[in-house]
């Protein structure tokens, strides 16, 4: 791996291809010269929604697509093989309980055809990029890696915009058996450009995933270009009190990171504390001139609250206190929200960037205290990994058409593009690896409740829920059981296929409880 990552976009790229006198470009498809249309997946979430006779929720469908769209391509990124198309299919079925589905093939080729109706997108600006390129006598390809369509669709879809004349020839990974970032397919890319440029280090193969794009080509000789769209640059600058360049030497313990990320409020409130002091070292001086209204959010959240809501609540008290002892009277700080409804159950510790913006895109949010122009607002979160909260929270500024300042705040944040975002999962579970422990700290006097803890919870075996409700109830936890019960609900976690099964059970054991509890007021 080499030390620093060449990555920028398509202005940056062609700077490097004049540079480094490139004779041949290899492109990735999907997020580098193409975006899915939303609408096809829609109407794929219709298609499979009707031919299972509407008996599965759409909400499920779609979040089958993800999780193991999301799990393949990680396994590519990891060195697994390749799996025939109507494994994929057959996975997503299972996954919706229709293993007796009788007609893959009719399913798959009404989803192509849908691909077709609703194609991907290929910006104006891509076309002109390689329609320069080849005015320049540079020549081009696509290796790319596939999922639920296929490469000969894809070409397909390439003819009928009168975009397959571009390229001198394609690799799919479903077409060639294999998948970047392994060195077999990238292989086939210098073989098959040989007889147009001799030289591999002419060659240039562009794409946006780190792992199997970069790596991949580098560790081939191949010259290499970490595409980045500029439309999901960050906006506003990142701060933050700790820095991650090693993950051998953390700046903070991981223990105690796994146990605010599950509830552990003492820790929250030391994060919210320790942040606040370094931002009144570094920053307040100059916020204070800028705004005498300051809006400060946490994470977006429906009714149960992320961990870092209750850091931003610590943050908010400390920049409460500081005002009031310093009587800066004219300064007005109020505590926001961003209203979020969220359409997944994956943890998306361990996905790429892509991955996470992908997933979480769909989600709806809506600015419950809505700034004006002149307030400044403090966008606060735990740890920054890919930037992919602050992307949906810049695009929900730029939706709603609110220009005002923004800061936004993390306790941490990555900076080594070398080091995977999957790290984040390493940290979430460093400590809270088990029902065991979480018990632990759910017992406590230190726990609140938190989407993390509520959805791991929801999601577990029915034996291991068992043994946290007994000791809940064994440890007089009846009312954040309630809470645990209410939140759900409120959370609309009832409609959710995967945790129906548990909050049917904790429905059970909260009534009992009750029932219980009023007896023996009768009695006395």
């Amino acid at each position: 791996m080499t030390d620093q990552i060449i990555c920028g976009g398509w202005d940056e790229i062609s700077d490097y291809i004049k540079n480094n006198k490139i004779k041949h470009i290899s492109f990735d498809f999907w997020n580098t010269i193409a975006l899915s249309n939303p609408k096809f997946k829609t109407e794929r979430t219709n298609l499979i929604f009707e031919l299972l006779d509407c008996k599965v929720s759409k909400q499920k469908i779609t979040e089958a697509f993800a999780s193991i769209g999301s799990s393949y391509n990680l396994a590519f990124e990891n060195g697994a093989g390749t799996l025939p198309l109507d494994e994929l299919y057959m996975q997503i079925l299972k996954a919706l309980g229709a293993d007796d589905f009788s007609d893959i093939n009719y399913l798959q080729n009404q989803v192509f055809e849908l691909f077709l109706t609703f194609p991907p997108h290929i910006s104006d600006e891509v076309i002109a990029f390689i329609q320069t390129q080849i005015s320049e006598n540079i020549t081009c390809s696509i290796t790319s890696n596939t999922t639920f369509i296929p490469g000969e669709v894809i070409q397909k879809f390439l003819n009928h915009s009168n975009l397959l004349q571009y390229f001198s020839f394609c690799h799919f990974s479903d077409i060639e058996h294999v998948a970047k970032p392994n060195k077999e397919i990238f292989q086939k890319l210098i073989s098959r450009a040989a007889s147009i440029v001799p030289e591999t280090q002419d060659i240039l193969h562009i794409g946006d995933n780190l792992q199997a794009d970069y790596y991949g080509a580098i560790a081939c000789d191949l010259k290499a270009f970490h595409f980045i769209d500029s439309a999901n640059k960050l906006t506003n600058k990142r701060f933050a009190l700790y820095t991650i360049d090693n993950t051998d030497k953390l700046p903070f313990s991981e223990i105690e990171y796994s146990k605010f990320k599950y509830g552990d409020h003492s820790i929250a409130e030391k994060y919210g504390e320790d942040l606040f002091e370094y931002f009144k070292n570094e920053h307040l001086s100059s916020v204070i001139n800028q705004s005498k209204n300051i809006l400060i959010y946490s994470s977006p959240y429906a009714h149960i609250p992320t961990s870092s809501y209750y850091l931003a609540q610590s943050f908010y008290r400390a920049l409460t206190e500081y005002k009031v002892s310093n009587r800066l009277l004219d300064i007005k700080i109020c505590f926001a929200k961003i209203q979020r409804c969220q359409t997944y159950t994956d943890d998306y510790g361990s996905m790429t960037a892509e991955e996470r913006f992908n997933l979480i895109k769909n989600d709806t949010y809506e600015l419950i205290d809505k700034p004006r122009k002149e307030d400044l607002c403090i966008f606060i979160d735990d740890i920054s990994i890919t930037g992919t909260h602050q992307k949906v929270v810049e695009h929900l500024l730029v939706q709603n058409v609110i220009e005002t300042n923004s800061i936004f705040l993390y306790l941490a944040k990555l900076s080594n593009p070398t080091i995977h975002p999957s790290f984040e999962n390493r940290l979430n579970y460093a400590y809270i690896n088990n029902i065991t422990k979480l018990t632990e700290l759910a017992i406590s006097q230190e726990y609140k409740i938190t989407t993390r803890a509520t959805k791991y919870l929801l999601s577990i075996s029915s034996n291991d829920f068992t043994f946290f409700l007994d000791e809940m109830t064994l440890n007089n936890k009846t009312t954040a059981l309630e809470e645990l019960l209410r939140m759900s609900h409120a959370n609309e976690y009832n409609k959710i296929e995967l945790y129906k099964k548990n909050l049917e059970q904790l429905n059970i054991v909260v009534h009992s409880l009750k029932m219980s509890l009023e007896n023996n007021n009768l009695k006395n």
